[in-house]
């Protein structure tokens, strides 16, 4: 005797196919409109006259990265980072790009703001440093994290880092770092003006070619400076040294064109040929 199909008891699950079906369409609908939101952000930050590039085009995802482009400013600023802070030059960039992802795993997002500073069109780069769990952007701080940008060949950077690791790669713009708690690499270094202040932690300083003014003060801090040594480069190097370590092996000249000047309070600093 046939037995007529039964229902399915209560509170048995549907079919797995129906739940793939549903997921593979919230995703397709999340991809798209996340690259309507980035290419829409990337188009306004483009109008001229606007104050701010665009806000972060990344999804606001805990542990996801939060990025943004905009055109090349005269400098970029990293106020009061800290974390792991990499900025190289592209010389065939017109724009910069930033990619952020917090320390600790939280909703990142990240923006410019614009301004005019000494009659340079200045970037300062910000991030989002608190969470409330409901993805509002507060992007208004420092950043924590992990800090990637990279720039045309001659902006200009003002860096101001906190604690963390920073490496430095090809930039020919005005120069200016601040590091305190850090570990600092820099290579192939070329503006014609550079200044840093370095208060513990350790560096390793690189030049492609010499500059014309180069300061370097530090506190209690183990620095390699390296500058180039080919025929008819000199230095005229000032020094002024407390408890501390100083070797300068590059040839020197009282009036050489490119002026390095060295104020070092303990701590160790070498200037080697390289």
């Amino acid at each position: 005797m046939e037995q007529s199909e039964q229902p399915p008891p209560p509170g048995r699950r549907p079919r797995a196919g129906t739940g793939v079906a549903a997921v593979l369409a919230i995703a397709v609908a999340v991809v798209v409109t996340l690259v309507i939101t980035g290419h829409a952000r990337d188009h306004d930050a483009a109008r001229p006259g606007r104050d701010n590039p665009p806000e972060s085009a990344a999804p606001a995802v805990a542990g996801a990265t939060a990025a943004f482009r905009a055109d090349a400013p005269d400098q970029v600023v990293l106020d009061g980072v800290s974390g792991r802070v990499r900025v190289s030059a592209d010389p065939d960039a017109d724009r910069i790009s930033v990619t952020y992802r917090r320390t600790d795993g939280g909703v990142a997002h990240t923006r410019g703001a614009v301004t005019d500073t000494d009659g340079l069109r200045t970037l300062t780069v910000l991030c989002g440093t608190d969470d409330r769990g409901d993805g509002a952007d507060r992007t208004t701080g420092a950043c924590d994290g992990d800090l990637t940008l990279v720039v045309p060949e001659r902006t200009g950077l003002r860096l101001r880092q906190t604690s963390g690791e920073t490496d430095l790669e090809g930039l020919g713009g005005r120069l200016s770092v601040d590091a305190a708690s850090d570990r600092l690499t820099a290579r192939a270094l070329h503006p014609s003006r550079a200044a840093f202040v370095l208060t513990s932690g350790s560096a390793d300083i690189a030049f492609a070619t010499p500059p014309t003014s180069l300061a370097v003060r530090m506190t209690s801090a183990s620095t390699a400076l390296r500058l180039p040594a080919g025929a008819g480069d000199t230095y005229a190097v000032s020094t002024s040294a407390t408890s501390a370590d100083v070797r300068v092996t590059v040839p020197t000249a009282p009036d050489a064109p490119h002026r390095v000047s060295l104020d070092v309070l303990s701590g160790s600093l070498a200037v080697l040929p390289g």
